[in-house]
Parts: C-alpha cells; sequence; structure tokens
C-alpha cells in the first residue's frame, strides 16, 4: 500500500471559491482560537476574499485576456501563500484540533493506493519518425512500455521512462508499409514491472 498526501489547497477554482469563502467566514471566530492575532484574522479575511475575488472577477475583453489570466494567477497564488503560512501557524498553536483545522478547511488528506491494483493509463498518437506513448504516473516514478504489432503475440519491451511522452521511434518493420503498432504497459518500482496492465492502446504507423 502507498499514501499519497492531498494539499488542503484546491486545485479547480470553483472549490477555491466555496474554499475561501469558508475561510473567510470563520477566520474572525476559529482564528483568535488558534493563536491569530487581530490582524492576522484580518490578513487571513482579506486573502481569502481576494482569492475569490480574483477568481470570480476575470471576465475582460479578448485583447487583455492573457495579461489578465497572468495577474489573476499572481494574485491568486499570492493569496494562497498568505493563507498557506497562517494555517501553518494555527496547526502549531497548541489549542489546535483537527476538528477546527476542517471546519476551516485547511487539513489535507490521504489517498491510499494499493500497488497491486494501481494501472497506468496511457495513449498512443502517431507522428512522422515516431509515435508518442503518453502516460500518467499517479504515485509512481516510472513506468514499463511493451509493444507488438497487431495481430501478433509477443511483446516487445521497449524501454523505462520517467517523464510522458515516452517516443518510439522504431523503422517499420517492411518499409514503406504501415502498420498498426500496439502498446502496454506497467509502472515499474525500479526493480520489476508491479501492479495492472494499461488498457491496450493502437496506432497507424507509416514511418
Amino acid at each position: 500500500m502507498k499514501k499519497q498526501y492531498i494539499h488542503f489547497v484546491p486545485k479547480a477554482d470553483a472549490k477555491k471559491i466555496v474554499w475561501g469563502s469558508n475561510l473567510k467566514e470563520k477566520a474572525s471566530v476559529i482564528g483568535p482560537q488558534l493563536g491569530l492575532s487581530t490582524q492576522q484574522v484580518t490578513e487571513l479575511e482579506t486573502a481569502s476574499d481576494t482569492l475569490v475575488t480574483a477568481i470570480t472577477g476575470t471576465e475582460v475583453k479578448r485583447k487583455d485576456f492573457e495579461e489578465s489570466v497572468k495577474a489573476r494567477n499572481k494574485t491568486v497564488q499570492d493569496s494562497i501563500q498568505v493563507i498557506i503560512r497562517l494555517a501553518a501557524q494555527m496547526k502549531s498553536n497548541e489549542n489546535y484540533q483537527d476538528s477546527l483545522g476542517s471546519a476551516l478547511g485547511i487539513v489535507g488528506s490521504t489517498r491510499i493506493f494499493d500497488l497491486k491494483e494501481i494501472k497506468p493509463i496511457i495513449k498512443a498518437t502517431a507522428y512522422s519518425g515516431r509515435v508518442d506513448i503518453t502516460f500518467n504516473l499517479q504515485v509512481m516514478k516510472c513506468i514499463t512500455i511493451y509493444s507488438r504489432i497487431k495481430g501478433t503475440y509477443g511483446w516487445e519491451k521497449l524501454g523505462n521512462d520517467y517523464e510522458s511522452p515516452y517516443q518510439d521511434t522504431r523503422p517499420l518493420a517492411v518499409p514503406q508499409q504501415a502498420e498498426i503498432r500496439e502498446y502496454m504497459a506497467f509502472y515499474f518500482n525500479g526493480r520489476e514491472d508491479i501492479g495492472q496492465p494499461s488498457d491496450i492502446v493502437s496506432a497507424v504507423y507509416g514511418g
């Protein structure tokens, strides 16, 4: 079994809005219980409010879009850093309890992976001179890629990779004759393949 820590800051903007609004609403009650000064409570409320406003207020003309998004992302990141800093301070307070942290939405969660069941997801896309096999790593660091020509049964190990995509640059089995290449993958723990095989994917490769 393997655990993956999930940070308390939501990734999706829609969830950040709900999270930030809840944090602002409860900061004045729970913050002082966990050692925040009046000034720090205000700072936390302001950061939470600014976070929500920055996300919900991004409606600009097309010509200003890129600049606006860049400024918005910086504002969101700055606000999150303030929240993380003050969350860490509250968590170190002697009065801190998980129930209070949960009420503020500043408690991360743990996801448990069964390494016997873990299964990669891959996709094959043919280009001129290569086939790209994209993959996800989840909590693993490496993957093993296998291939075969459609209609055959023996899998050929192409190699291991640590970063997507893996590039298959092998020449055609028969020059100038397109072929259907099938791919399959396992996660690799540094010694051996583990978990379940990925679904088999294919790509028509013409060289």
